[in-house]
Parts: structure tokens; C-alpha cells; sequence
């Protein structure tokens, strides 16, 4: 999905769910599904589903949407609805859309001449998201915004082409995981840091338990690691303060902002470089000197790092294989510290039948090499690459809040092992068993967190 206003000043969100997509999440026993489906009980949220027969209780609970079409010769008299009725409310909704006109798009997608009853309610589907989307379009001023979960393959391939054509408003189409990753985001923007649907704790607590998570290998009483701890801790903060401005739309500001947190992510990832670097440095005897020479950067640190793979060749090959990732990482931070810092750009795109707009940065050649070397691919219903890539006219340029996400991704990966290899335990199975306060946080997180 591309940049868009879903969180400005808002207080409450929509939540429609394709239930069929539920369904067969549910009978897989995805946690995303189970995950986002418990935070129903939240006064911040209004879950409404499609009409489907189903086995979980989970599902069950959440009410349907009843279309009712009327079609008579009087067009007085035509005035179709669809009404959502819950223990406590009751909701009607003029549908002022004609069924023919959604069975011809139903037909253009699936080319099989009249479109069978599961692929028209599929289309009907995107037309009920319109109806409840229509009133908060403009989400900022209203206080209110409306998402619609689904994994229908179709539906997310042409989320942009629905709202460029027929019926041509936001819609907010978007996959398991980006509702997790909204509606993580809404609550912390609201100040609710939320470990379950109805479990609050304090922020410090939240980002703490996260943390813990991540990082299962891990004990404490080493002033290094505390240090790579808190540094940890505020890049999770980091990278949830550029999701936040990813969701309140392209301007000057939210550009301004994600730049100020993207640069402080990038030098808070070089910082627990550096603190692996000097435990190396201590637990395996080197005493490196000067201590300006103890560094993971391979052009830096190559002396450093035969020193390392004299004492332990398992880390050393551990960092030999994170060469390009830790290569990205201080080539940004070369910009944003030594250099000319990062050039943005708000980009908006017209064309091909679809709209999108995003705030991107400039990047060069030797750093779009390296994002393809760690793994960068096409995405299906993005128009960007997994990383968060953007080509056009020749030079390329990075969405941060996605390439964010990548690399904080594989930062818990290399940290975790790194600490693994250096012989920290994983005690947290330990402390799950305690039943105290942290622990019943910890799983509650567990089961049923939301966001990275």
C-alpha cells in the first residue's frame, strides 16, 4: 500500500474482514488471523465482516453486514441498503450501487462470462468498503478511518485500479499483515500500548517485552549489552514513529519527520554494531588498540576481525555473512554523519490506471546493489520492492518505512546470534514459567502482539 492519511488525528477505525479470508486463516491457525481478531473487543475499533457460515467462535462474534437489493420498476422504490446488526446497535447504510454495473466489473476481472456467486461477493465486497469509506474518506477532519482486510488475490492486485476507476474512492484494500502493522500503530499514536485487545501496559513495559521477544538470547548485568539494549529499544521506537508518518500521507512534514527518525534508526543500528564489537573485543581476550579500530566495518575493522577469527571462526563467519547488510548500514550512515546526508523527494505517480503517492529518498547505484544482494524482490501488490524499492527515469530512490522494516528485521536475526554465539542463554523460557506479572505480559505479547 502506498503512503496515505489512515491515521491523521484519528480516534477510531473501521475494521471490515473478508471472512472467508479469516476462515481459512483461522483453519491454518495463523497467529495474525487470531491476533487481530482478539483486539475486537477495543472501543477503538468497529469490526464488521462479510456474510459466511463459520466454525470459530472468534469469527462468529464478529457481526455481518446484511445487503438487502431492491430492484423494483418504480426507481423511487430502488433503493438498495445493507444494514449491521450488533447486541447493541443497529446501523443501516444506503448501498447506491447497482448490481449490474458490479457484475460487469466482476465479469471484467474474471472473464468467464456471468461471474459465479462467490466472485460477485467478492466485488460486492469492495463496494460495501466504499459505502462505510465514504463519509470518512477525508479521515483527518472526521476523526475516523476504515480499513478492509482480505488475502483475495484479486482484490489486492487491483486495490489501486478500484479506487482510479469504478467506484473510485478510497478504499484502504490491504493484506494481514499491513492491519497488523495499522493498527498497531493506531493504538500507540493514541497512546494505548496494548499487549493483547484488552491489555494495557506502559510504554517502557511495551518496548521492553518487544525487545525480550526478539532478542531471546540475552541476561543481564553487562553494561555493553545494557547499552546495545536501550539502543535496541529506541530503533523498535524509531521504526514505529516512521510508520506512523508512512500512514499520515506525503507533505513536507511527514517527510521531515521520517527523515529525523530514519537517520537516528541508522545510527542507533552502527551503535549495537559497535557494542558487539567491543564484547568481542572483551570476551575473547584481543584488546584491540587503538579502540577506534574495534569495529565491525569491514573496511575499518579488517585487522579487528582476523583477530576475531583467529579466537572464534563462528562469529567471524557469522559477520563474514552479514558483510553486505552491515555494508548497507554504514554506507548510510557515512551520508547522514560525513557526507551530503539523504536527498528527498515526495513522488506521485499517475499512470497505468493507478494513483499512489509516497515520500522517498534518493539513493545510489553501489546501494541498490547491496539491497538486491540481501534479498530485494518485486512485491504483487505494491509499486515498490519488497525493500521498499522505487525505479523511474533511470535512478532509484528508497521508501524508508518499508526498508525499515527489512532491515530491523534482519538486525534481530544477526544480533540474536551473534549473542548466541558469544554463549548468552535463552532464559525467557525460565521466566514464562514464573507466572509473575511479566510473564503473563510476555505471553499475552506472545500470542497476540501486533506490528514487527
Amino acid at each position: 500500500m502506498d503512503s496515505r492519511p489512515i491515521l491523521n488525528d484519528v480516534k477510531k477505525i473501521g475494521v471490515f474482514l473478508d471472512s472467508k479470508t479469516f476462515d481459512n486463516q483461522l483453519k491454518q491457525n495463523n497467529r495474525l488471523a487470531l491476533s487481530i481478531l482478539n483486539y475486537a473487543v477495543s472501543k477503538r475499533l468497529r469490526f464488521v465482516r462479510s456474510p459466511l457460515i463459520t466454525e470459530f467462535k472468534e469469527l462468529k462474534e464478529i457481526v455481518e453486514y446484511n445487503l438487502v437489493i431492491n430492484a423494483g420498476s418504480n426507481p423511487l422504490e430502488n433503493r438498495s441498503y445493507f444494514e449491521i446488526l450488533g447486541k447493541e446497535t443497529h446501523e443501516s447504510y444506503l448501498f447506491g450501487y447497482q448490481m449490474k454495473d458490479i457484475k460487469h466489473i466482476a465479469d471484467h476481472f474474471h472473464k468467464i462470462g456471468p461471474s459465479g456467486k462467490e466472485e460477485l461477493n467478492n466485488i460486492v465486497n469492495v463496494f460495501i468498503q466504499a459505502t462505510l469509506n465514504f463519509g470518512t474518506t477525508h479521515s483527518s477532519s472526521k476523526g475516523e478511518s476504515n480499513i478492509f482486510i482480505t488475502d483475495n488475490d484479486l482484490l489486492l492486485r487491483n486495490r489501486l485500479w478500484f479506487e482510479s476507476h469504478f467506484p473510485g474512492i478510497r478504499l484502504n484494500i490491504i493484506t494481514l499483515e499491513e492491519a497488523s502493522s495499522i493498527l498497531d500503530l493506531f493504538f500507540k499514536n493514541n497512546g494505548e500500548y496494548l499487549v493483547q485487545g484488552n491489555h494495557l501496559v506502559s510504554k517502557g513495559d511495551w518496548y521492553w517485552i518487544s525487545f525480550r521477544f526478539k532478542i531471546p538470547h540475552f541476561k543481564a548485568g553487562d553494561k555493553i549489552i545494557e547499552a546495545l539494549t536501550t539502543r535496541f529499544i529506541y530503533i523498535l521506537m524509531a521504526y514505529d514513529e516512521i510508520g506512523k508518518q508512512y500512514f499520515s500521507g506525503v507533505n513536507t512534514d511527514t517527510m521531515d519527520n521520517t527523515l529525523y527518525h530514519f537517520n537516528y534508526l541508522i545510527t542507533l543500528i552502527t551503535g549495537i554494531f559497535d557494542n558487539l564489537a567491543l564484547k568481542s573485543d572483551k570476551s575473547l581476550n584481543i584488546q584491540e588498540s587503538p579502540q577506534m579500530g574495534i569495529t565491525l566495518s569491514p573496511n575499518r575493522g579488517k585487522r579487528f576481525l582476523i583477530k576475531i577469527r583467529e579466537r572464534n571462526p563462528y562469529i567471524h563467519q557469522h559477520i563474514v555473512s552479514y558483510t553486505d547488510f552491515i555494508n548497507l548500514i554504514y554506507s548510510f550512515r557515512e551520508l547522514i554523519i560525513h557526507r551530503e546526508g539523504l536527498a528527498k523527494t515526495a513522488f506521485h505517480f499517475n499512470g497505468n490506471g493507478e494513483k499512489w503517492k509516497l515520500n522517498l529518498i534518493k539513493i545510489h547505484k553501489n546501494t541498490e546493489i547491496l539491497i538486491y544482494n540481501l534479498g530485494d524482490s518485486p512485491q504483487r501488490y505494491n509499486p515498490f520492492s519488497k525493500w521498499g524499492l522505487v525505479s523511474t527515469n533511470g535512478d532509484c530512490y528508497l521508501e524508508p518505512f518499508h526498508f525499515s522494516k527489512e532491515i530491523v528485521t534482519i538486525l534481530i536475526k544477526f544480533v540474536d546470534k551473534y549473542l548466541e554465539l558469544l554463549d548468552y542463554p535463552i532464559l525467557i523460557g525460565d521466566q514464562k514459567k514464573r507466572n509473575d506479572s511479566f510473564a503473563q505480559k510476555f505471553k499475552a505479547f506472545e500470542k497476540y502482539h501486533l506490528g514487527l
